[in-house]
């Protein structure tokens, strides 16, 4: 490579690859921690894909290069769901990183179409204009990031203990409910605490309860109107079918 020269684009390129593998980092090191090695296999395959296209791209400025970007790029599209981190403004890891994933995976995806058609003659110097991406792309996610995190700690949900005495507690941890199934008295008040770095919620249909829980957040669920009966209590946010965070409470008569 010719000093700092490179194909058009092609810089902007590996500034995508690189987000999207950042975001794959971050969910393989979550994961582990959160949950059985086993379980990280697909986030691990993705992480390795995006990360060696991210050095291929930054380290040969070919056509080839930028096809292997494109094809992994492509294959990204299998932790799509992560992009629904967006909507959970105050949670600063799905959030942040899920903004990370998307702005990541557009640059990849236009910038890497755009330098795999552009020829040898479209090499530049440093491009202002690649420049100004990386700036307000890297501005962007700090901001979000700032945002995010203000905003949690701002309208964090907690329980005085005054309050909380005589219920009953209900952990969201590691993606399960636990208890899983619960028994309690008419009329009880149930703790739901959140230990997860996700935001979750509390759901039961039949009694028409649904509480946001924010990660590290708690919400107290008043019971004193259900009458006795066995009942299903969900997070909606990650259960489907029967299956995932799912739990029962079973209130006595």
């Amino acid at each position: 490579m010719e000093g700092t020269q490179r194909t058009a684009h092609a810089s902007t390129q590996t500034l995508g690859l690189g987000l999207i593998t950042a975001t794959f980092i971050v969910v393989v090191a979550l994961t582990f921690i959160l949950f059985d090695a086993e379980d990280v296999g697909m986030f691990a395959v993705l992480m390795v894909l995006t990360g060696g296209a991210t050095f291929l791209t930054w380290r040969f400025d070919t056509q080839w290069a930028r096809a292997v970007g494109l094809v992994a790029t492509i294959l990204a599209l299998a932790g799509f769901f992560l992009a629904f981190g967006v909507f959970q403004l105050f949670s600063p890891i799905e959030f942040v990183f899920g903004l990370t994933y998307v702005l990541g995976f557009f640059l990849a995806l236009v910038a890497g179409i755009r330098a795999l058609f552009a020829s040898r003659k479209d090499r530049t110097g440093p491009s202002i204009r690649e420049s100004r991406t990386t700036s307000v792309v890297l501005g962007i996610i700090g901001v979000a990031a700032l945002v995010s995190i203000s905003g949690y700690f701002l309208t964090r949900q907690t329980v005085p203990d005054a309050e909380a005495a005589g219920s009953t507690e209900v952990k969201m941890a590691k993606f399960e409910f636990d208890p899983e199934t619960t028994d309690v008295a008419a009329g009880t008040t149930l703790l739901i605490k959140n230990t997860d770095p996700y935001a979750h919620d509390f759901t039961v249909e039949e009694l028409g309860i649904s509480e946001p829980v924010r990660p590290g957040g708690e919400v107290l669920v008043d019971l004193a109107d259900a009458p006795p009966g066995t009942y299903t209590y969900v997070c909606t946010l990650h259960s489907d079918g029967g299956e995932g965070m799912v739990g029962t409470i079973t209130i006595e008569g």
